[in-house]
């Protein structure tokens, strides 16, 4: 495969229009790689207007920004035609490389928008080598095609939730996202903390025809603010709250009593971050050796351990019915093993929530599939 064929694969060329000529400028700094297209005149286009194929009615050579090849700054020039449609008159067609009116390649543009996202705008600029208000016209392009998409948002059949508080920048600046889990899209972003961006998000759903008592089900963290406001708020709605978290919740309960324990009886330090971890996990020899050591002693951090690993089991069930016996039973397990020992408090605490199990697979805030369990207060 010669280079011309690399760089007709590369921009992916189709019939009427080829690749007719590469120059490489290495005088100039930084170098510059400009790809020459052109189209047969002869051919027939679509109407940018109705799709009709239609004559050219003239050409006119333009210049777009293409991403970096190798270390040279690459730009196509393409001879682009307006056609001449008896119904439509003449217009420009556009590329398919490239959005109407742009200089910038649509690649180009994502290039622009991924790096804006990580960096300072001016920094951007130097980096690319493009002035900062052409970035921000980008920018300003994409943001208004969002927010006319919002206004034409129709929430009628909204009925599953999720919801995660995420950090905008440095520096404590969070928002919200929520989305459709049902169909994992229509994402929605609030900048309001706490329990407000619940009512904020109640308020666009109902200015767009949906309504708070079609939401059955709220999938989110454990955040103390989202769950009062889910009660409040969206009174039909069952909580849902990710794997990751619940597991979270006990592991910290077993560090608890461990914490509490140590104080009084002597343990391995390598203890501390064994059982943190899955049992089955990563573990380095002296950590294997500390987690034996504890399954062979009376020590009640042992028991704390079990019920967190036993917690384990419920994932893996295939079925919902079968998730909600292996909650059952794990209950059962849990509360019999702890008795009424004062130091296993903070571990008997989390059995008093009514949990109920769910198989769905809903992509957390996390973008990550999971199991839940849930419970509704």
């Amino acid at each position: 495969m010669d280079g011309k064929q690399v760089f007709i694969l590369g921009l992916g060329l189709q019939s009427p229009r080829k690749l007719v000529g590469q120059n490489l400028d290495t005088l100039t700094k930084p170098s510059v790689l400009t790809l020459n297209v052109a189209a047969d005149r002869g051919s027939l286009y679509l109407c940018a207007c109705c799709g009709k194929p239609c004559p050219a009615h003239d050409f006119k050579a333009l210049t777009w920004r293409h991403l970096i090849f190798f270390q040279h700054h690459c730009f196509i020039t393409a001879q682009a035609p307006r056609t001449k449609c008896e119904k439509h008159g003449v217009h420009r067609i556009n590329v398919p490389w490239a959005r109407g009116g742009s200089k910038f390649t649509l690649l180009f543009e994502q290039a622009l928008l991924m790096l804006a996202r990580e960096m300072p705008v001016k920094a951007c600029a130097e980096y690319v080598g493009v002035r900062v208000k052409r970035i921000w016209r980008v920018i300003q392009h994409y943001i208004g095609r969002v927010g006319r998409a919002l206004l034409q948002m129709d929430l009628s059949e909204l009925k599953v939730i999720g919801l995660d508080e995420t950090a905008s920048k440095r520096g404590h600046n969070y928002v919200t996202v929520f989305i459709d889990m049902d169909r994992s899209d229509k994402p929605v972003v609030f900048t309001t903390p706490g329990k407000e961006t619940v009512k904020q998000f109640k308020t666009f759903l109902e200015g767009h025809e949906g309504k708070a008592e079609n939401i059955l089900e709220v999938v989110c963290d454990m955040s103390p603010a989202f769950l009062a406001a889910a009660k409040e708020e969206l009174t039909e709605a069952n909580v849902t709250i990710d794997w990751f978290h619940v597991v979270q919740l006990f592991t910290k309960a077993l560090d608890d009593v461990r914490k509490a324990e140590c104080k009084l009886r002597h343990m391995p330090k390598e203890l501390r971050w064994a059982i943190l971890k899955n049992a089955d996990g990563p573990l380095t020899e002296k950590q294997i050796a500390a987690l034996a050591e504890l399954e062979t002693s009376d020590l009640h951090t042992a028991t704390a351990w079990y019920i967190k690993e036993k917690l384990r089991w419920i994932r893996k069930a295939e079925t919902s019915n079968a998730a909600r016996w292996r909650l059952s039973n794990f209950i059962n397990y849990a509360r019999n093993k702890l008795g009424y020992v004062d130091i296993l408090e903070p571990v008997r605490v989390k059995l008093w929530k009514p949990w109920s199990a769910t198989q769905k697979r809903y992509w957390n805030a996390g973008i990550q599939p999971t199991q839940m369990l849930a419970w509704k207060d």
